[in-house]
């Protein structure tokens, strides 16, 4: 096949997410050349190159005005075959505009949940609504995303999301530092204070249980005031925000997630991928990859009472639940690892 595909992409994604994107598309046959425009250069992937914004655009009015305008100017310099834009605001918009200054199509990623919240208003989601039907596709994190928008009358809708290299996030033998893990943002509907919460509960019956946190976030200070109250300053590690994640897979046992919402998140599938005993609020698409007692444990978001009793069982029966393990990272091999997500994207990009 002689067909070569070029893309840009306005988009925003910290370290690791972004690789879990971009590096699957990359590596599609039929893809030359993926620009994408953001704020500043990004990791170092083979076919990609970076188109940075003036500083002005730190002002997210500008931003949007002249994103738009350079996005669809480079659109038509390098002949694109359309436009990529994951995160609603202002990314959809954004690859809105610049098809109408290009003529070129645009499809959607969706990341988190907040463009659903605003898309079930009748008023405020309207535009949105829109926009999302005039693209040419939008991809979704998973099927209660999927069967959302396809509620709302969203047809050209396919799951596909960030990806997981299942060569690198590896299962590891190493003696394990930490019995709980986890890595995320530090917002409040990631629900950390839950976790806390539950962890100080569990250190009552299993004093020399031991948690590490590793991320940033606005809620920082809140959860670090949360430690001190809880009388855990001994028995958690926060570590902050940290670049090579992998070394906390491992070093610990059993990942936890929190949230109050989520679209699929990546921490999730690599401590999977890693072969880590998972525990997570059913939230979002958060089902298709935890099968309760099968790759994981679920809990409803918020309960803490019931959270705390699947840590204790965990931690008690961690070396019995070996099948759970290997059978969560069987399911981010099959269906969330790079090279199932290069299947998807050239049956999307064969199309062009």
């Amino acid at each position: 096949m002689n067909q070569r595909i070029k893309i840009i992409c306005s988009c925003r994604m910290g370290p690791g997410t972004f690789e879990a994107k971009f590096v699957p598309l990359c590596k599609v046959d039929i893809v030359e050349e993926i620009i994408v425009v953001r704020k500043e250069k990004g990791p170092d992937i083979p076919k990609l190159k970076y188109a940075v914004l003036p500083k002005i655009c730190y002002n997210p009015i500008i931003n949007f005005i002249i994103a738009s305008y350079i996005v669809g100017k480079l659109a038509r310099k390098y002949k694109v075959n359309f436009i990529l834009a994951y995160h609603y605001v202002p990314h959809y918009y954004i690859a809105f505009i610049a098809s109408l200054l290009s003529s070129k199509p645009y499809i959607l990623g969706q990341t988190g949940r907040d463009d659903q919240l605003l898309a079930k208003h009748p008023i405020k989601g309207m535009f949105l609504r829109y926009i999302i039907k005039k693209a040419y596709q939008l991809n979704v994190p998973g099927s209660e995303s999927f069967n959302f928008w396809k509620s709302i009358g969203i047809h050209r809708v396919d799951i596909l999301h960030s990806a997981i290299d299942t060569d690198r996030f590896l299962p590891d033998n190493s003696e394990k530092i930490y019995d709980f893990l986890y890595i995320g943002r530090l917002e409040k509907y990631k629900g950390v204070q839950y976790l806390l919460q539950a962890f100080s509960n569990v250190v009552k019956e299993y004093p020399n249980a031991t948690l590490c946190i590793v991320g940033y976030g606005s809620y920082e200070n809140e959860i670090k005031s949360l430690i001190y109250e809880l009388n855990l300053s001994n028995k958690v590690s926060f570590c902050g925000f940290q670049a090579d994640t992998y070394s906390y897979y491992r070093k610990s046992k059993i990942f936890v997630m929190t949230s109050e919402t989520e679209g699929l998140p990546c921490s999730l599938m690599e401590a999977m991928s890693c072969e880590l005993l998972c525990i997570s609020s059913l939230v979002g698409n958060i089902g298709d990859i935890i099968k309760d007692e099968i790759t994981g444990f679920i809990f409803p978001s918020g309960d803490i009472l019931k959270l705390q009793e699947i840590m204790i069982k965990s931690l008690i029966n961690y070396r019995e639940l070996t099948q759970i393990r290997e059978n969560a990272r069987i399911l981010i091999e099959n269906e969330h690892s790079y090279s199932s997500a290069i299947r998807v994207w050239r049956n999307i990009l064969i199309h062009f």
